[in-house]
């Protein structure tokens, strides 16, 4: 039996199903941010880790939209941040987060949440 019917429009379909879902990744790489901001465990003494966390969202191997959730009072905090994200290796599609503070690991490393809750907010909501 064969049928017969009309596939156009189909293309148009999967670019606003796309569009949909890199919108929800950028809107998660926003809540995330405003997460790693809001509950980070550690002493603030200069406010640029708290400034710091920012997000890509990569589509086709190019970087769509990046944001850091500076306050506009650190501008090394965001410098760093982008850079980082810009200048890092993104081996496929998707978001990416990172705090650009050189000692921000080292604050992780210590038992201190900088941005692993987020990160692990952000997979959460990706896979949901």
């Amino acid at each position: 039996m064969r049928v017969k019917g009309d596939a156009s429009g189909l293309d148009e379909l999967q670019q606003q199903i796309e569009d949909a879902y890199f919108n929800k990744l950028i809107e998660i790489g926003r809540d995330a941010i405003r997460y790693a901001q809001q509950n980070g465990e550690y002493k603030n003494h200069t406010w640029n880790l708290r400034n710091a966390p920012g997000f890509c969202v990569v589509r086709n191997g190019k970087i769509v939209h990046l944001e850091v959730g500076d306050d506009g009072g650190h501008p090394e905090a965001k410098t760093n941040t982008e850079n980082l994200l810009i200048y890092s290796e993104h081996p496929q599609d998707g978001l990416y987060l990172a705090d650009g503070m050189f000692y921000a690991s080292f604050v992780e490393s210590k038992g201190y949440d900088v941005l692993r809750n987020a990160i692990l907010y952000a997979k959460k909501m990706v896979n949901k």
